[in-house]
């Protein structure tokens, strides 16, 4: 990749860390019902957001990822304050800085692995980087698949190419939401592996948000979310 389409620099371990926040506080239909409790997230290491369905995990994604503004409180990511970011600044940075695996995947059905790998680079503004989307399929074992149209994989692939396509970019922070919660203990346990060893090769923190209980068996930190009303 050349430098000008380069994602901006990623701090190092001794660096600023890829996810902080302070008093982050959220608003669902005009009141104040959740808090999000400190986090301070260094690049590779991991961490679960745990809290029962309605608890407000997904409205801190929303904020965490620069979609919906948090009610107060402060919210840094790789030492970018997200949300003095103009709106159309914020959405370049959430493409390039920031990777996320959704439950449902989301991928491009009507195109091929490739083709999803690639989209993920060019809609944040960034020039695809053949060499680095090569090393991810490769590690995730789908470079065989990279002529397949989405909808003609199995779950198991789906997971490996929402993945990879999670990290084209290089992101500072990973986040999976609910990423388990739809599948049984084979794919799931796979799954979380996968994210685990490829977001720690790539010095990207993890923080995966999930009232799946079985995460908490080898997540090495949690954090809880705080009802307020």
């Amino acid at each position: 990749m050349t430098p000008s389409a380069s994602p901006p620099h990623r701090p190092g371990p001794l660096d600023t860390p890829a996810l902080a926040t302070q008093g982050l506080s959220l608003e669902r239909g005009g009141e104040v019902f959740a808090r999000l409790p400190a986090l301070s997230l260094p690049p590779s290491q991991q961490i679960t957001l745990i809290g029962p369905s309605g608890s407000g995990k997904t409205t801190a994604i929303l904020a965490l990822t620069g979609i919906r503004p948090p009610h107060s409180g402060a919210l840094t990511i790789a030492g970018t304050d997200l949300w003095s970011l103009d709106t159309a600044a914020r959405d370049r940075f959430r493409g390039q800085r920031i990777g996320l695996v959704f439950q449902s995947f989301h991928l491009i059905d009507a195109v091929t692995v490739l083709e999803n790998l690639t989209l993920a680079a060019t809609s944040a503004g960034l020039k695809a980087d053949i060499a680095h989307i090569e090393g991810l399929m490769e590690q995730l074992a789908i470079s065989d698949l990279r002529h397949r149209r989405a909808r003609a994989l199995s779950t198991g692939q789906a997971q490996r190419v929402a993945v990879a396509r999670a990290l084209v970019n290089r992101p500072a922070l990973v986040i999976a939401d609910e990423p388990t919660s739809a599948l049984d203990d084979q794919n799931a346990h796979a799954l979380l592996a996968l994210l685990k060893e490829c977001a720690a090769r790539e010095n990207a923190a993890l923080l995966i948000a999930t009232h799946d209980r079985r995460i908490l068996e080898s997540s090495p930190r949690t954090v809880e979310m705080e009802r307020l009303a």
